[in-house]
């Protein structure tokens, strides 16, 4: 009921993970290893990748959530370049449609890096099968509009996760 693998195409990304727990691997990061807490309220995690440009990145993240609204903060800090990077965000989700906004932001230099527009529905066409199609649109740090990306994500749940 805990475990999961996600793969996700944009990269290559694969993320194993049981609990908080989760190893992952991509094309540009060789190892990552994270842990996450929910803690209702409020949920963050820690991870460390190691990439495959041989730099360790460590990050924070953290998230808050209410009525279906929630404000993301994530940091990270590329320790061999001395980089520290942020990602502010804020978010809604209601029957089923969701929308977010992200903004990034090179710390270090002080410098706004783009934004990320996200919108999509999840169809839940079972207890353990979801579609879920969205869009996102990039914004780069001049506003100038980016290419329009589009997705289709599948969610398959086995067994249960009632807790009971």
């Amino acid at each position: 009921d805990n475990s999961s693998i996600a793969f996700d195409q944009d990269g290559d990304a694969i993320t194993i993970g049981h609990g908080g727990l989760s190893f992952s691997t991509s094309n540009t990061v060789d190892i990552g290893i994270g842990y996450d807490v929910d803690l209702g309220l409020f949920s963050g995690g820690l991870s460390y990748d190691y990439t495959t440009d041989e730099e360790s990145v460590v990050g924070l993240s953290t998230t808050l959530s209410q009525f279906g609204a929630n404000l993301d903060a994530e940091l990270s800090w590329n320790i061999n370049d001395s980089n520290v990077d942020a990602k502010l965000g804020t978010g809604y989700a209601i029957a089923g449609i969701d929308g977010s906004v992200t903004s990034n932001w090179d710390v270090d230099d002080f410098s706004y890096e783009g934004m990320d527009i996200d919108a999509g529905y999840t169809w839940n066409v079972s207890d353990n099968f979801s579609v879920r199609p969205n869009v996102t649109m990039p914004v780069d740090e001049d506003w100038n509009r980016g290419d329009l990306i589009a997705g289709v994500s599948i969610k398959i749940t086995f067994g249960s996760t009632s807790t009971e």
